[in-house]
């Protein structure tokens, strides 16, 4: 092919995508701290969220703990295994 270079396209542009991702970053850590500044949250909603993760927590652990299986029963040890007779 005529005016083709051997080079993939891809790897001589520069990354655009980065550039942007990194503009997209910045602007929503400004966004972040600026609902936070107008909108702090306050101790008495933090804890009630502590409080209701915590008991959900609590209740998953509950059902999600299995029974302990029933205790398998004692073998005795004293008795040999039987061996199949052989013939031959």
């Amino acid at each position: 092919m005529l005016g083709r270079s051997p080079i993939p396209r891809f790897l001589t542009m520069p990354n655009k995508h980065t550039d942007a991702e990194a503009a997209l970053k910045k602007l929503g850590d400004h966004l972040r701290l600026g609902w936070a500044k107008k909108h702090p949250v306050s101790d008495k909603s933090i804890e009630s969220v502590k409080n209701t993760v915590r008991e959900q927590w609590e209740q998953e652990q509950i059902t999600e703990r299995p029974s302990k299986p029933a205790p398998a029963p004692a073998k005795d040890k004293s008795r040999k295994p039987v061996e199949p007779d052989r013939e031959g």
